[in-house]
């Protein structure tokens, strides 16, 4: 059995026959992975023979280990000088011994298309530039490869039986399995435990602060009293981002719950999915949110959700940008807690509409 291909040039592209490889290459964190799903959907049903491996950072095998079945083999790669000279040099070798069929680059770095180049029969590369969603652009890169229209998707990753049981009875420790409501915070990102940030301008974009974190716990804890329903905050922090968290916690009178056990990413997958409604700025966790069905408030300061933001079902999320609030150059801190607190209520009237449930009591008109 084999599968064309159409070349970006339109000429005859190199089959792929039954039990031969495919590379994708991805080298970044958690959410630039997430990023490639729809993609990688795309590929696995072009290609129903092939055998899909995947070039990736540190967090590949556990962002998309278990993604598929035939996604069968993760390389870990970085760009850390002098290390990755070594590195490189040995995944050279072993790549070019696979003898793939097809490689795809979703990187736009010119690093990565040199150093694949004849690697493979053909080789298919993001072009530097490209303006879209991230997403988008992948995926069309797929498309431009194949003779047939392909399967688009939004991202996906999977939630197993174990990890959602794991979410589950976690929520059950901290006594909350019996709220109406259940809205995550997450108030971190993947430099925030670094003693030196390396863009410390740029952390106003990243980072929403505290203060604001907790305001909106107690709006949204003091609107559901009013409504005489029951909705929990909860903050689910790893080990060296509790001491962050606690401050929130001790910011908003308590109103907050939080969750700081050793790290279990399926279990974190698990309760992202229980979650009615999750707050966040345009992190990693954002994505692992969309691609597992959460209900998001994104917050976005500098980054443009139109290139990076959440690919789901665009009824289940909310984009807050800091360039529409009254002060832009604050970055996230622009974005105030009332705007936070009615788009979360907004998001929890619209997806419970959405699936049959009783949608919660809208806020209260603002008193003058």
């Amino acid at each position: 059995m084999s599968i064309n291909a159409v070349m970006k040039d339109g000429k005859k592209g190199i089959p792929v026959e039954r039990g031969e490889k495919i590379l994708v290459v991805r080298v970044g964190h958690g959410g630039d992975l997430v990023m490639i799903t729809p993609a990688l959907r795309a590929l696995l049903a072009a290609f129903p023979a092939a055998e899909i491996h995947l070039l990736a950072g540190c967090d590949g095998r556990r962002i998309l280990g278990d993604f598929d079945q035939r996604l069968t083999r993760v390389w870990s790669f970085h760009r850390r000088f002098p290390g990755r000279l070594l590195l490189q040099r040995r995944l050279d070798r072993q790549i070019r011994a696979e003898h793939y069929a097809r490689i795809y680059v979703f990187e736009s770095k010119p690093f990565y298309r040199q150093w694949l180049r004849g690697a493979a029969p053909a080789v298919f590369a993001l072009a530097a530039g490209t303006i879209g969603h991230f997403c988008d652009l992948c995926l069309d890169l797929v498309q431009r490869s194949v003779a047939e229209p392909i399967d688009r998707s939004w991202v996906s990753l999977p939630v197993s039986p174990t990890g959602l049981a794991r979410a589950r009875a976690l929520l059950d420790r901290a006594g909350l399995l019996g709220a109406s409501r259940l809205v995550g915070l997450h108030p971190t990102f993947s430099g925030t435990s670094l003693p030196f940030f390396r863009d410390r301008q740029g952390v106003r974009h990243r980072m929403w602060p505290p203060a604001h974190f907790a305001r909106l716990a107690v709006l949204l804890r003091q609107e559901a009293r009013r409504a005489g329903t029951t909705l929990a905050v909860v903050i689910d922090a790893l080990p060296q981002e509790r001491s962050y968290a606690e401050a929130i916690v001790r910011l908003s009178g308590g109103e907050i719950d939080l969750l700081a056990e050793a790290p279990d990413f399926q279990r974190y997958k698990g309760l992202l999915q229980c979650l009615d409604a999750l707050v966040t700025p345009n992190t990693g966790p954002m994505h692992i949110a969309a691609a597992v069905g959460t209900p998001l408030v994104a917050l976005f300061s500098r980054w443009r959700a139109a290139e990076c933001g959440p690919y789901m079902d665009p009824v289940r999320y909310r984009v807050l940008a800091a360039e529409a609030a009254a002060e832009p150059r604050r970055g996230l801190a622009a974005i105030q807690p009332e705007a936070a607190a009615e788009a979360v209520w907004s998001l929890l009237q619209t997806t419970r509409a959405a699936a049959g449930g009783d949608p919660p009591p809208a806020p209260a008109e603002p008193q003058t």
